[in-house]
């Protein structure tokens, strides 16, 4: 049964049950939670790690009175791995089309990392879909903090690269992030995301298209969105260089600005910190019909 729209203007479900959505370029690993009188939040993970990414953020959420939409981009997680480039306007449509067929009319979008620019893209184009937005130590250009990016732009070198170095690199630096944090158990989990048939293909494909370079214009072109804004940083990004976030607030309209305490993957280690950040920008509280207008 298709989910209901509510009067809150997403999809009126409680459903902590994952299902599988289909769109047009294939299937999307979806999940929602909460209860359909919680305010509407939609969260767009980063460059590699899928939607558990947000696992240890929704409890403290739902606690809060939100109710959640989480989904893996496609080449990502449980989500389809389709044929074709990988370009960022096919994360884009794909956000669009998830948003369509959950219900969802108007929610705040949060995106992390690579998904902050994702939403960002999908706030200005569709500033009738986002209420709200959060940025969660928004990318500004992979490609410029990754000194063998553009040997992943060579035909068949690229490849090569990709799965001798480009992968095991990836799980060397999750290993090891993990394990700082007290949560090795999330090595294997990571190593089965990457090990999966299509998702170097995937992550190659958005080296190549472009889709993990410059996202300046995503953030300039926030100028046209009337909705409040609010950016969380971690202060001791390795990911995501301070002067890359300098970039970022220069091209934003007037925004919230919130840093905390933390590294790149501030969601997984100071969720409670994050949502204390949410409750206390509040803007949502200030009229009842906001999130309807």
């Amino acid at each position: 049964m298709p989910d209901q729209p509510d009067a809150h203007g997403g999809a009126a479900h409680a459903n902590t049950n994952p299902t599988y959505v289909p769109l047009r370029e294939g299937r999307a690993y979806r999940l929602c939670d909460g209860s359909p009188d919680g305010e509407p939040l939609v969260l767009v993970h980063g460059a590699t790690v899928p939607s558990w990414e947000f696992d240890a953020l929704v409890p403290p959420l739902l606690r809060a009175g939100f109710r959640t939409l989480r989904f893996d981009l496609y080449g990502h997680g449980a989500s389809d791995r389709p044929p074709g480039a990988y370009t960022f306007e096919r994360f884009t449509r794909q956000l669009i089309e998830m948003l369509d067929v959950s219900g969802v009319r108007r929610a705040t979008l949060l995106g992390h990392s690579f998904g902050a620019a994702v939403v960002a893209a999908v706030a200005a184009a569709r500033p009738d879909l986002a209420s709200r937005l959060v940025l969660v130590a928004p990318m500004l250009d992979f490609g410029a903090t990754l000194g063998w990016a553009t040997l992943l732009r060579v035909p068949v070198l690229g490849d090569v690269a990709m799965r001798v170095v480009g992968v095991p690199g990836l799980v060397r630096r999750r290993r090891r992030r993990y394990e700082a944090i007290g949560r090795p158990e999330l090595t294997a989990r990571f190593v089965e995301q990457v090990s999966a048939p299509g998702f170097g293909r995937a992550l190659l494909s958005m080296f190549r298209s472009g889709a993990l370079g410059d996202k300046r214009a995503c953030y300039r072109a926030l100028h046209s969105f009337e909705g409040e804004l609010l950016l969380i940083t971690g202060d001791r990004d390795a990911i995501i260089p301070a002067e890359h976030i300098a970039i970022v607030r220069s091209l934003l309209p007037p925004h919230t600005h919130r840093s905390v305490a933390a590294e790149h993957n501030l969601l997984l280690t100071h969720p409670e910190i994050v949502v204390g950040l949410l409750e206390q920008w509040g803007c949502w509280r200030r009229a009842p019909d906001v999130a309807t207008a």
